[in-house]
């Protein structure tokens, strides 16, 4: 089965390898190159946008002398200079850097003198004017600013201005607070250096109150979206740079209440402004609280690894104790009442849809609790573990949680928060019992919406929460839930269906196995679960899951996995994997098999419920088909299977047992494969279905019923499921003669369209040689495929589907039939079969999907193949008459030719390879005609697909008589393909081959005059079929152009050509067959004077008044070309006028204007007017 999953193969990159490159292209910034030395610094530092990393060691290289030059640039901006118009592409650089490694990373290495403070607030000022100025220059000018304005002096003393002035840090204020409202980066860069200067010890007491006062008001009335995200992202800055001390006056009256104001509600689906509420709310709730760490928290005491592993029990009880002095000790504040708003905020963000609110709620959450005292952070985790219960019912009989009406975004932030607590030691270990059932739970979460599920994000998060806990709590308190946790991730590991879960619960497990050191067989379980191994879903179900199901402790849960959870999958893929994994873990314990999960999936097999159906079915018949194998080694284990006859008669009455409106309803296609596939399954094993059952009905006659039902099904992989199933069947149970000859009926009949496909597949697995009756069978079914594999008259009834299935159908019998061929089909039989597969070739039918006669072609070269090579080499083995002649062997050989060069890449692959086994197979030593020659052309690696390649070497094989006609037909409808290299390799090469004949020769020599004879029986054999005649009519008229056809004296050749031309556009509307027959006459022009030149330039001349305008246009641009090319001797001054006139008239005007002047050209061109024959009446 094709996966799905897609693997990373990105490059990973051990350093910064074009360092040198960078370095050059940074000084070439100032240059006339500046603008391609830019675009390519681009292009190198977004390869690095995944490791940026790597860039450390040179960024003091590269940012370092681009902003020396931007201070230079910025002084003389500021003096009234003009500054060099590169100095953009400076910013724009270093705005790239930024993009790459972040701006805190950057922003170290740009100067921070007390000197650049105002003058890059001035540059800044300037870039506000009239002209276009990049946005990267605002941007980087900002984060600069946020560097300088941290200089630890009073910014009042820095301000130059006069007091008549606005003072500078007003100034900046003002233009941070324009830039808020700005729809691009620089209001990020506008809300950092506003934050850092309202953090200064000397500014925040006298200008925050206001600008939160100012905030509120901006946001309560007309700020957009854009101003409302600058100034909340503003305000978060603020409440991380600034002192507590300063913060605290401002939070009761000033912030809290904007956390609550209405226009929350307005934005309400903007999740980036729930976000910046979520964030703003953590920041503004650790400045309530003193920066402290719990006290009370677990700590694991040891960061080393070793001492981790090492650490024993004593050590564990000796923490609790440790934590109840510390509980004890710990100070009493009083924490405030707005506290409750707070935590209710961040717990409502946990709800939240968007992931980014989740995350940054979890991560608040767990910052919070940090420094709230043991109760109340207590309470906040007995809260998180109510949302996990939140929607939840638990039946009161089996105690199953439904999770079906619970959201599957609160679970998610809930796992992001639980696991921010585990990670900073704030989950007690006395609350683990209650929270690791719901990370189990959460970890195998998956709901049904619709077509498809979600739960893949939660099932991430408990990843994460399994990760926190390895590196939170010792092993001595792990140790009670490491059986659990253990098989729950290596069930994730390898079974879910997205591949960024399955690495994510490897790497926890990778995790536990490393800081626990407790998890069963951890080192051998982390060795073939990697991230690499499960990142292929087929090979994480077949193969890691086998390995890992070695080790008794993980197998069970693996295997209840299976049946209860992914054979019930919605997605099709996963239950067909399913059945294939437990097909591979039956040898494991083929006995459990039998007790335990037999008889739970032959009770799901027939539920109305048709995914669960469909799983169950698919499952029993892939453990029925591997337990067979183990019995077949194993006579206890056979006797063992005996003696449970209940489950024998159970499974074999499923197919009779299953739902009808299963089989009917949409979707029913699924259950029609998964019971074919048991029955193929149940055939091959052997089930007594006669004598287990005496007096009930026979299940065969369930089985036939619904395995032909699904050959008349039209879904092509149901037909395939049906075919594997009907051989079994009639390979384990035999087949009558009614039911071969009803197949036969099916296939004949015209109305039955599904059912000559189906049907046609089956017949060819059937084996005819024994017994004795079925030799008889042979002849009709023989004859009945063959004609159905032929082109039909009736529209509807030429199916290229059917005749496809036809031809394979006769290629399964011919390898079937093997050495018995020959004895089996008699000889006009042979020529009969082989006869119909070389028909086959010609099949061009088309439909609304393109060229489908290439299926049938296709088949029909892969049995030819098989037919040719196998009764060849028992030619070699018999005495009587050989089967297979020279002459047919020629024929063959001559047809696979034309396919080798037509159209299709993949037809003419497939013939090529064809080609290529009649003549180097060893074994056969083919008798085909001209051998020589064929092996001088064909190499063994030829490329066929390669139309550059193979149209030079296959060229020549033309000078061939036997395979002439056959091979230049190919080439003449490839020259009409669609492809353009395909075109131009094979006109070319046919052109270039005939431009090197000479004129006359033998009847059997390759010559100018035998080719040209070869392309008019090509008009009198496909005669009115377009796809020929076009690129026909096209390559006769290159010929002509190419002054190859003017070598050609004989008269009679060119008006044989002209009479063709004529005949194919009588009343044609095809505009392409009629520019080509113009092209044509054209190429005749240049003819010596002869009858026909004349008849050419009559046509011609006709043309000119064709009822399509542009088939006007296009006679009188050939008729002036011809004029134009006129020799001295042939000018004369009709010929000069009739030019003047084809140039000067509009021959896209009305006809009636137009005809007059076309008569005028007969008598100048003296070209004789056409006189129409009259009808003698009888």
């Amino acid at each position: 089965m094709e996966d799905l999953d897609v693997v990373d193969n990105c490059q990973t990159k051990s350093h910064f390898e074009h360092a040198e490159e960078a370095l050059g292209l940074i000084t070439a910034l100032n240059t006339t190159d500046g603008i391609k030395a830019l675009g390519r610094l681009s292009e190198i530092l977004d390869m690095y946008q995944e490791q940026s990393h790597l860039l450390d060691p040179y960024l003091e290289a590269m940012v370092g002398p681009v902003v020396s030059q931007l201070r230079t640039i910025v002084v003389k901006e500021n003096a009234g200079q003009d500054i060099h118009h590169n100095c953009h592409l400076l910013f724009r650089y270093l705005y790239l850097l930024t993009k790459t490694r972040g701006y805190k990373t950057i922003v170290k290495f740009m100067s921070h003198e007390v000197t650049d403070l105002e003058p890059v607030f001035d540059f800044l000022c300037n870039m506000q004017g009239p002209e276009a100025v990049p946005w990267e220059t605002r941007y980087i000018s900002f984060i600069w600013l946020s560097l300088i304005c941290m200089i630890p002096f009073d910014l009042k003393r820095v301000d130059s201005g006069s007091d008549n002035e606005v003072p500078l840090v007003p100034r900046m204020i003002e233009l941070c607070k324009q830039y808020l409202k700005s729809t691009g980066k620089e209001r990020d860069g506008a809300g950092l250096l506003l934050a850092r200067l309202l953090s200064r010890r000397d500014l925040c007491a006298e200008a925050l109150e206001p600008f939160i006062e100012w905030s509120k008001s901006r946001l309560n009335s007309d700020a957009d979206v854009f101003e409302t995200a600058g100034i909340l992202s503003c305000l978060c800055a603020v409440y991380q740079f600034a002192p507590r001390t300063v913060l605290l006056p401002t939070l009761d009256h000033g912030v809290i209440p904007l956390l609550n104001m209405a226009f929350f509600d307005d934005h309400a689906n903007n999740s980036l402004i729930r976000k910046l509420r979520v964030k703003l709310t953590q920041r503004v709730g650790l400045c309530f609280l003193k920066p402290k760490i719990a006290p009370w928290r677990y700590q694991r005491g040891n960061r080393s690894l070793r001492q981790n592993l090492e650490e024993t029990a004593g050590q564990a009880t000796a923490w609790k104790d440790n934590a109840m002095i510390d509980s004890a000790a710990e100070d009493e504040d009083e924490v405030p009442e707005n506290m409750e708003i707070i935590i209710d905020i961040l717990l409502n963000g946990l709800r939240d849809k968007d992931t980014i609110v989740r995350w940054s709620a979890a991560k608040g959450v767990g910052r919070i609790t940090q420094r709230l005292p043991r109760e109340l952070a207590e309470d906040v985790i007995g809260w998180l573990l109510e949302l996990f219960q939140e929607n939840t019912l638990t039946s009161p009989s089996t105690g199953i949680i439904d999770l079906s009406a619970v959201s599957d975004s609160t679970w998610h932030g809930t796992s992001l928060a639980i696991a921010e607590l585990a990670r900073r030691g704030l989950l007690l270990p006395e609350r683990l019992p209650e929270t690791i059932p719901w990370i189990i739970r959460a970890l195998k979460y998956d709901q049904k919406r619709g077509s498809h599920s979600i739960g893949a994000h939660v099932r991430d998060a408990a990843c994460y929460v399994c990760w926190s806990f390895a590196r939170a709590y010792a092993p001595s308190i792990m140790e009670p839930y490491v059986a659990k946790i253990a098989q729950t991730l290596v069930v994730v590991s390898v079974f879910d269906r997205e591949i960024n879960v399955r690495r994510a619960s490897s790497a926890a497990f990778q995790e536990n196995v490393g800081r626990q050191g407790i998890f069963p067989a951890g080192i051998d379980i982390i060795q073939l679960a990697d991230y690499f191994t499960v990142g292929n879903r087929s090979n994480a179900f077949l193969k890691v899951a086998y390995n890992i199901a070695k080790f008794e402790a993980y197998r069970y849960p693996m295997i209840q996995h299976l049946t209860s959870v992914t054979i019930r999958h919605w997605d099709k893929a996963m239950r067909v994997l399913a059945a294939a994994a437990l097909n591979r873990l039956v040898d494991l314990d083929p006995r459990y098999f039998i007790d335990s999960i037999l008889p739970e999936l032959t009770s799901l097999a027939v539920s109305t419920n048709m995914q669960e159906s469909h799983g169950a079915i698919l499952a029993v018949a892939e453990i029925c088909l591997a337990l067979y194998g183990c019995r077949s080694k194993d006579a206890q284990l056979e006797a063992y299977w005996q003696e449970n006859s209940k489950i024998v008669k159970d499974i074999m009455l499923i197919i009779s047992r299953i739902p009808p409106r299963s089989l009917t309803t949409f979707g029913s296609e699924q259950i029609h494969e998964a019971s074919c596939r048991l029955i193929e399954c149940m055939a091959r094993t052997h089930m007594p279905c006669v004598s287990a059952i005496p007096g009930d009905q026979n299940p065969l006659d369930a089985w036939r019923t619904l395995v032909h039902t699904s050959l008349e099904r039209k879904e092509e992989n149901v037909q395939q499921f049906a075919v594997g199933a009907f051989e079994a069947m009639a390979s384990s149970y035999g087949i009558d003669k009614e039911t071969v000859y009803m197949a036969l009926d099916k296939i004949a009949s015209t109305r039955m369209l599904y059912g000559r496909r189906g049907y046609a597949l089956a017949l060819g697995t059937v084996v005819y040689t024994e017994p004795e009756e079925r030799r008889f069978w042979l002849r009709d079914v023989l004859r009945h495929l063959c004609s159905g594999a032929q082109v039909q008259q009736e529209a509807q009834a030429n199916d290229a589907e059917s005749k496809r299935n036809a031809v394979m159908g006769l290629h399964s019998i011919v390898k079937r039939l093997g050495d018995d061929l020959c004895n089996m089909v008699s000889k006009s039989d042979f020529d009969a079969l082989l006869n119909s597969l070389q028909l086959c070739l010609t099949d061009y039918s088309t439909d609304q999907r393109g060229d489908v006669g290439s299926w049938v072609r296709t088949a029909a070269m892969e049995c030819l193949r098989t037919l040719i090579l196998l009764t060849a080499r028992l030619d070699r083995q018999r005495i009587q008459q050989p089967y297979l002649t020279p002459q047919a062997t020629a024929q063959v050989v001559a047809g696979l030719l034309k396919q080798s060069v037509e159209r299709i890449d993949r037809v003419r692959d497939c013939a090529g390879r064809v080609l290529c086994d009649f003549l180097y197979d060893d074994q056969t030593l083919l008798s085909i005609p001209d051998r020589d020659l064929l092996e001088r052309a064909i190499a063994r690696d030829l490329s066929w697909s390669s139309p550059a390649e193979l149209y030079p070497v296959v060229t020549p094989i033309l000078s061939s008589s036997l395979y002439r006609y056959e091979l230049l037909a190919g080439l003449i409808a490839s020259a009409g393909g669609l492809t353009e290299s395909l075109v131009r390799h094979s006109s070319n090469c046919l052109l270039e081959y005939m431009n090197t004949l000479r004129v006359e020769g033998g009847n059997e020599d390759a010559c100018l005059t035998s080719m040209v004879k070869t392309l008019l029986d090509l008009f009198s054999n496909y005669e009115k079929q377009e796809r020929v005649i076009l690129p026909l009519m096209d390559v006769i008229g290159l010929l002509y152009e190419a002054g190859i056809l003017n070598k050609i004296m004989a008269d009679d050749i060119h008006n044989k050509i002209l009479l063709c031309v004529r005949k194919e556009c009588i009343r044609s509307k095809n505009i392409r067959k009629l520019s080509s027959a113009i092209k044509v006459y054209a190429g005749m022009t240049s003819l010596k004077a002869t009858p026909t030149k004349k008849k050419a330039l009559q046509q011609l001349l006709s043309y000119l008044v064709h009822s399509f305008p542009r088939i006007r246009l296009e006679a009188s641009d050939q008729l002036y070309s011809y004029l134009a090319v006129l020799d001295e001797d042939e000018m004369t001054e009709g010929t000069m006028e009739a030019e003047e006139i084809l140039t000067s008239t509009d021959w896209a005007g009305s006809l009636p204007e137009i005809k007059p002047i076309r008569e005028q050209l007969y008598s100048l061109l003296n070209v004789p007017k056409p006189v129409l024959k009259s009808v003698k009446s009888k």
